[in-house]
């Protein structure tokens, strides 16, 4: 396997939690926010909207996080609040239908050193550092978003 620019480490549709029932989406926001701040993120929001709709608000919110884990290696991290449908609220935080998508990936040469000799790059990628990338960087980011997965679903009492 062919190491390129980027490497993404979830499935091809990202980690979907799917979720109907009470949820907390202020704890839930707050958690994954502290937990980026806990593991060194620098965290910021592309999307937080909220649509007044007759059956039910709906509420999208995507967080993004990346790392710097050297000066060659960055780790991005999103999480989407896709779609959270149909939300009323209710004694304990909120009624409604979430999906929950967390994607991952390692971005290389981040600031862009390699651009103009991309043979270079590719060698120094595919030859030099694979076996670093398979056996320190990728186990890395990895536990860390299946870490955050873990946090996303017991926040929804789906593990204890």
């Amino acid at each position: 396997m062919s190491v390129g620019k980027e490497m993404k480490i979830h499935p091809s549709k990202g980690i979907v939690i799917r979720y109907k029932g009470i949820i907390d989406i202020d704890s839930l926001y707050k958690d994954v926010k502290s937990w980026f701040k806990k593991n060194d993120y620098d965290y910021f929001e592309k999307e937080n909207t909220e649509k007044n709709k007759p059956q039910g608000n709906t509420l999208i919110i995507k967080m993004r996080a990346e790392r710097k884990v050297d000066d060659y290696v960055r780790f991005d991290i999103g999480v989407d609040f896709d779609e959270i449908l149909r939300v009323k609220k209710v004694n304990k935080g909120y009624s409604g239908d979430a999906r929950i998508i967390i994607r991952a990936e390692m971005i290389f040469d981040y600031y862009n050193n390699w651009k103009t000799i991309p043979f270079l790059f590719y060698i120094y990628n595919n030859l030099i550092i694979k076996k670093k990338i398979y056996t320190f960087y990728f186990p890395k980011i990895y536990n860390e978003m299946m870490d955050l997965n873990s946090l996303i679903k017991k926040d929804l009492g789906l593990i204890r």
